[in-house]
């Protein structure tokens, strides 16, 4: 699958932040480790009256952020009018997009690299994952950034507290039995917190492309997990 190798080190990387509190703190950290980032900011759109901060690294990650709803322009704003994964190099004097940013940006100190990424999900969220490197351009894998993407949007819907209100959350988990079972059976597979199993789970039906119920009663019964499937996408009816 396109997808696992990224899940796979997707999941790696939540294990390794799991005395995080919060599932903010703990999404945003395991985004920037994948993205070999200095630091991240989530938002999301999942209120009807604007866009959200999620989380965020540090504080220039929510600098950055504000700078780009002040002025109107730069790499998020892109990403989300397009939904495309935007990426802006502002040490390099030659690119011209975003001439009121840019000022605001230098004025800050700020000379490197954003990298915006769309949240999404089979609900439509709206998002965008916003990655800062200090310095020019580095490659941006274009299959961590699509998974990312997703198994981010995800995890954020998923969550009443921080993402969309309850009777989403509800919309989402129609197979909320199964669904719970699996969480549990992926939390102990993989060393990680309850929410963060889920969000794993949505990653491994997104990563096969399949229906997060059938890839549940799959984990449930034995037949796949996390770096591992036993009879593929096989299943007994």
């Amino acid at each position: 699958m396109i997808y696992d190798d990224a899940l796979t080190r997707f999941t790696a990387v939540l294990a390794s932040v799991k005395a995080l509190d919060t599932l903010q703190q703990r999404l945003c950290e395991a985004s920037r480790v994948m993205l070999a980032a200095d630091g991240v900011v989530i938002t999301s759109e999942t209120v009807p009256d604007g866009r959200t901060t999620v989380g965020w690294t540090q504080l220039l990650s929510r600098r950055l952020e504000s700078l780009q709803d002040v002025t109107g322009e730069g790499p998020l704003i892109d990403s989300l009018e397009t939904g495309q994964v935007v990426v802006g190099d502002f040490s390099d004097p030659a690119d011209q997009r975003w001439p009121a940013l840019r000022p605001e940006l230098a004025a800050l100190g700020f000379a490197g690299t954003l990298v915006a990424i769309p949240l999404r999900s089979e609900l439509a969220l709206r998002g965008v994952l916003l990655a800062h490197r200090e310095g020019g351009l580095r490659d941006t894998d274009d299959v961590d950034a699509r998974f990312l993407g997703t198994a981010i949007g995800t995890a954020v819907l998923q969550n009443p507290a921080i993402g969309a209100q309850s009777h989403v959350f509800a919309e989402v988990l129609t197979d909320r039995d199964v669904v719970h079972q699996a969480t549990d059976v992926l939390g102990l597979q993989a060393d990680v917190r309850y929410e963060d199993a889920l969000a794993l789970l949505r990653a491994l039906a997104f990563s096969r492309g399949e229906e997060l119920g059938a890839v549940a009663r799959d984990v449930v019964d034995g037949r796949l997990g996390l770096g591992f499937s036993q009879g593929g996408s096989d299943r007994a009816d």
